[in-house]
């Protein structure tokens, strides 16, 4: 019965895709929904985003192992987004524009500095794509052993198809439904794992394991990390960017914000206990189904479906928004500027703009079938991507003011993304820490000393 609810639910995300893909297949509407979506429906949206595999299972993993200052995964993006709504939204929304790169463009007056952000955020995202597909595989698995890579596969040509049809509109209108699917599931789960286990009690679990706000598992310098690392992915996502230029107005992009930060800090508490009641019923699992096994020792049997399900719609929410945001900047920030010098029609361009869904998505996939690390994977193209992108997009808010130019930017780019390759891949992890401070300095520098 579970697998068929779980089926029937990746089946009516493919057809609420298609259905609602719009009936102006034109670049606008493709690529931001014309911009015209509410407040109500780009908050669905971002939440939706925002809560896919590292927020669920990677999340509840973290708690699992580390306790309850693993909120501050989540609790760190929130805070992002609130600093994001008094800041920068309002001038994100009045630029007019279709991706994160075109907002370095603009802020730096340089095309060469898009180029290399679209590669950078391009390469970062098909690692969290792929991580989403191995999450939803890993679930599909529980509930029906032995076929692992097929519902990789399966999971994937789902999310792929409905986002080549249906461009921003699809991927926003499953979003909206996904994000409410999320929460009953959550809720469901959290709900009856207190029904039958009670409270949560220290006893029961390993010393400190419900310190707050750090303990001897989480201490300040990972909180710091969360920040450095997660929190900064929501302060200038490409994702994040792509909801907010989607908005009808100001004023919409700016609530979405507000409304999602609240939301977002609720899940994090949610799904931390989770992970929680999972430690203190069974202390011996491996933390990255610890979710998984508060469902099926917990949750009644004719709920177990409709949670799995939420858990995918979870992973496919991330995972469409990603894949779109990915086909959008390559075509649209890298091969029209650099193959087409910016001549090919807005039909072709459309045209071009979903192959690139599906390669990226192909690419993704195949990653998915040879990588298993849900968090390492994840952490990995998180890591990669704020060490190099944030720094320059949220100081060129400030560019005339700091006296900053493209060149000292593109090396901060650049250094960042480099250092966090390096770091990751010699497991340097304790220096990732000097990254944020190292790229400012290199950005401050360099424009200093190519400054007219």
């Amino acid at each position: 019965m579970n697998i068929g609810v779980a089926l029937g639910f990746l089946l009516a995300m493919l057809f609420i895709g298609i259905l609602k893909k719009g009936k102006s297949p034109d670049i606008v509407n493709y690529y931001v929904s014309g911009r015209s979506k509410s407040a109500f429906t780009v908050t669905g949206s971002l939440v939706a985003t925002a809560i896919g595999g590292s927020a669920t299972i990677g999340l509840s993993g973290i708690a699992y192992a580390k306790g309850a200052p693993a909120v501050w995964w989540l609790f760190s993006g929130s805070i992002a987004l609130i600093i994001l709504g008094v800041f920068w939204t309002g001038k994100i929304r009045e630029y007019e524009v279709y991706t994160l790169p075109e907002v370095l463009e603009k802020q730096y007056s340089s095309s060469s500095i898009k180029i290399v952000s679209s590669l950078v955020i391009v390469i970062a995202w098909t690692g969290v794509i792929a991580a989403q597909m191995i999450a939803a595989g890993k679930i599909m698995n529980i509930l029906r052993p032995g076929h692992y890579h097929f519902f990789i596969i399966f999971c994937a040509l789902i999310f792929i198809v409905y986002t080549v049809i249906g461009g921003q509109n699809s991927v926003i209108s499953t979003d909206l439904f996904q994000a409410f699917l999320i929460f009953a599931g959550i809720i469901i789960t959290v709900i009856t794992a207190y029904l039958k286990h009670g409270p949560l009690t220290a006893e029961l679990l390993p010393a400190g394991h419900l310190g707050f706000p750090f303990n001897k598992n989480l201490e300040y310098t990972d909180i710091l990390m969360f920040f450095m690392f997660v929190g900064t992915s929501f302060l200038a996502g490409p994702d994040m960017y792509s909801r907010i230029l989607s908005a009808k107005d100001k004023r919409s992009a700016q609530k979405s914000v507000f409304a999602a930060a609240f939301f977002i800090a609720l899940f994090s508490v949610l799904i931390v206990t989770i992970g929680l009641y999972s430690k203190m019923i069974s202390p011996g699992i491996d933390p990255e189904i610890s979710f998984q096994f508060l469902i099926m020792h917990t949750t009644p049997a004719a709920l177990q479906g409709v949670v799995f399900a939420a858990l995918l719609a979870a992973f496919l929410s991330s995972a469409d928004t990603c894949l779109l945001t990915s086909g959008i900047i390559l075509t649209n920030d890298i091969l029209s500027p650099v193959i087409f010098r910016h001549k090919l029609p807005d039909k072709s361009k459309l045209i071009l703009t979903k192959y690139m869904i599906i390669l990226c998505g192909v690419i993704s996939l195949i990653i998915a079938l040879y990588v298993n690390g849900i968090i390492k994977s994840l952490f990995l193209a998180l890591t990669v991507y704020t060490a190099g992108i944030v720094l320059p997009v949220v100081l060129g808010f400030y560019r005339e003011k700091l006296k900053l130019n493209q060149y000292g930017a593109m090396s901060g780019i650049i250094a960042g993304g480099t250092a966090a390759v390096v770091m990751k891949y010699f497991t340097f992890d304790q220096y990732l820490i000097y990254v944020f401070p190292a790229v400012l300095i290199i950005i401050f520098t360099i424009s200093r000393a190519t400054s007219d």
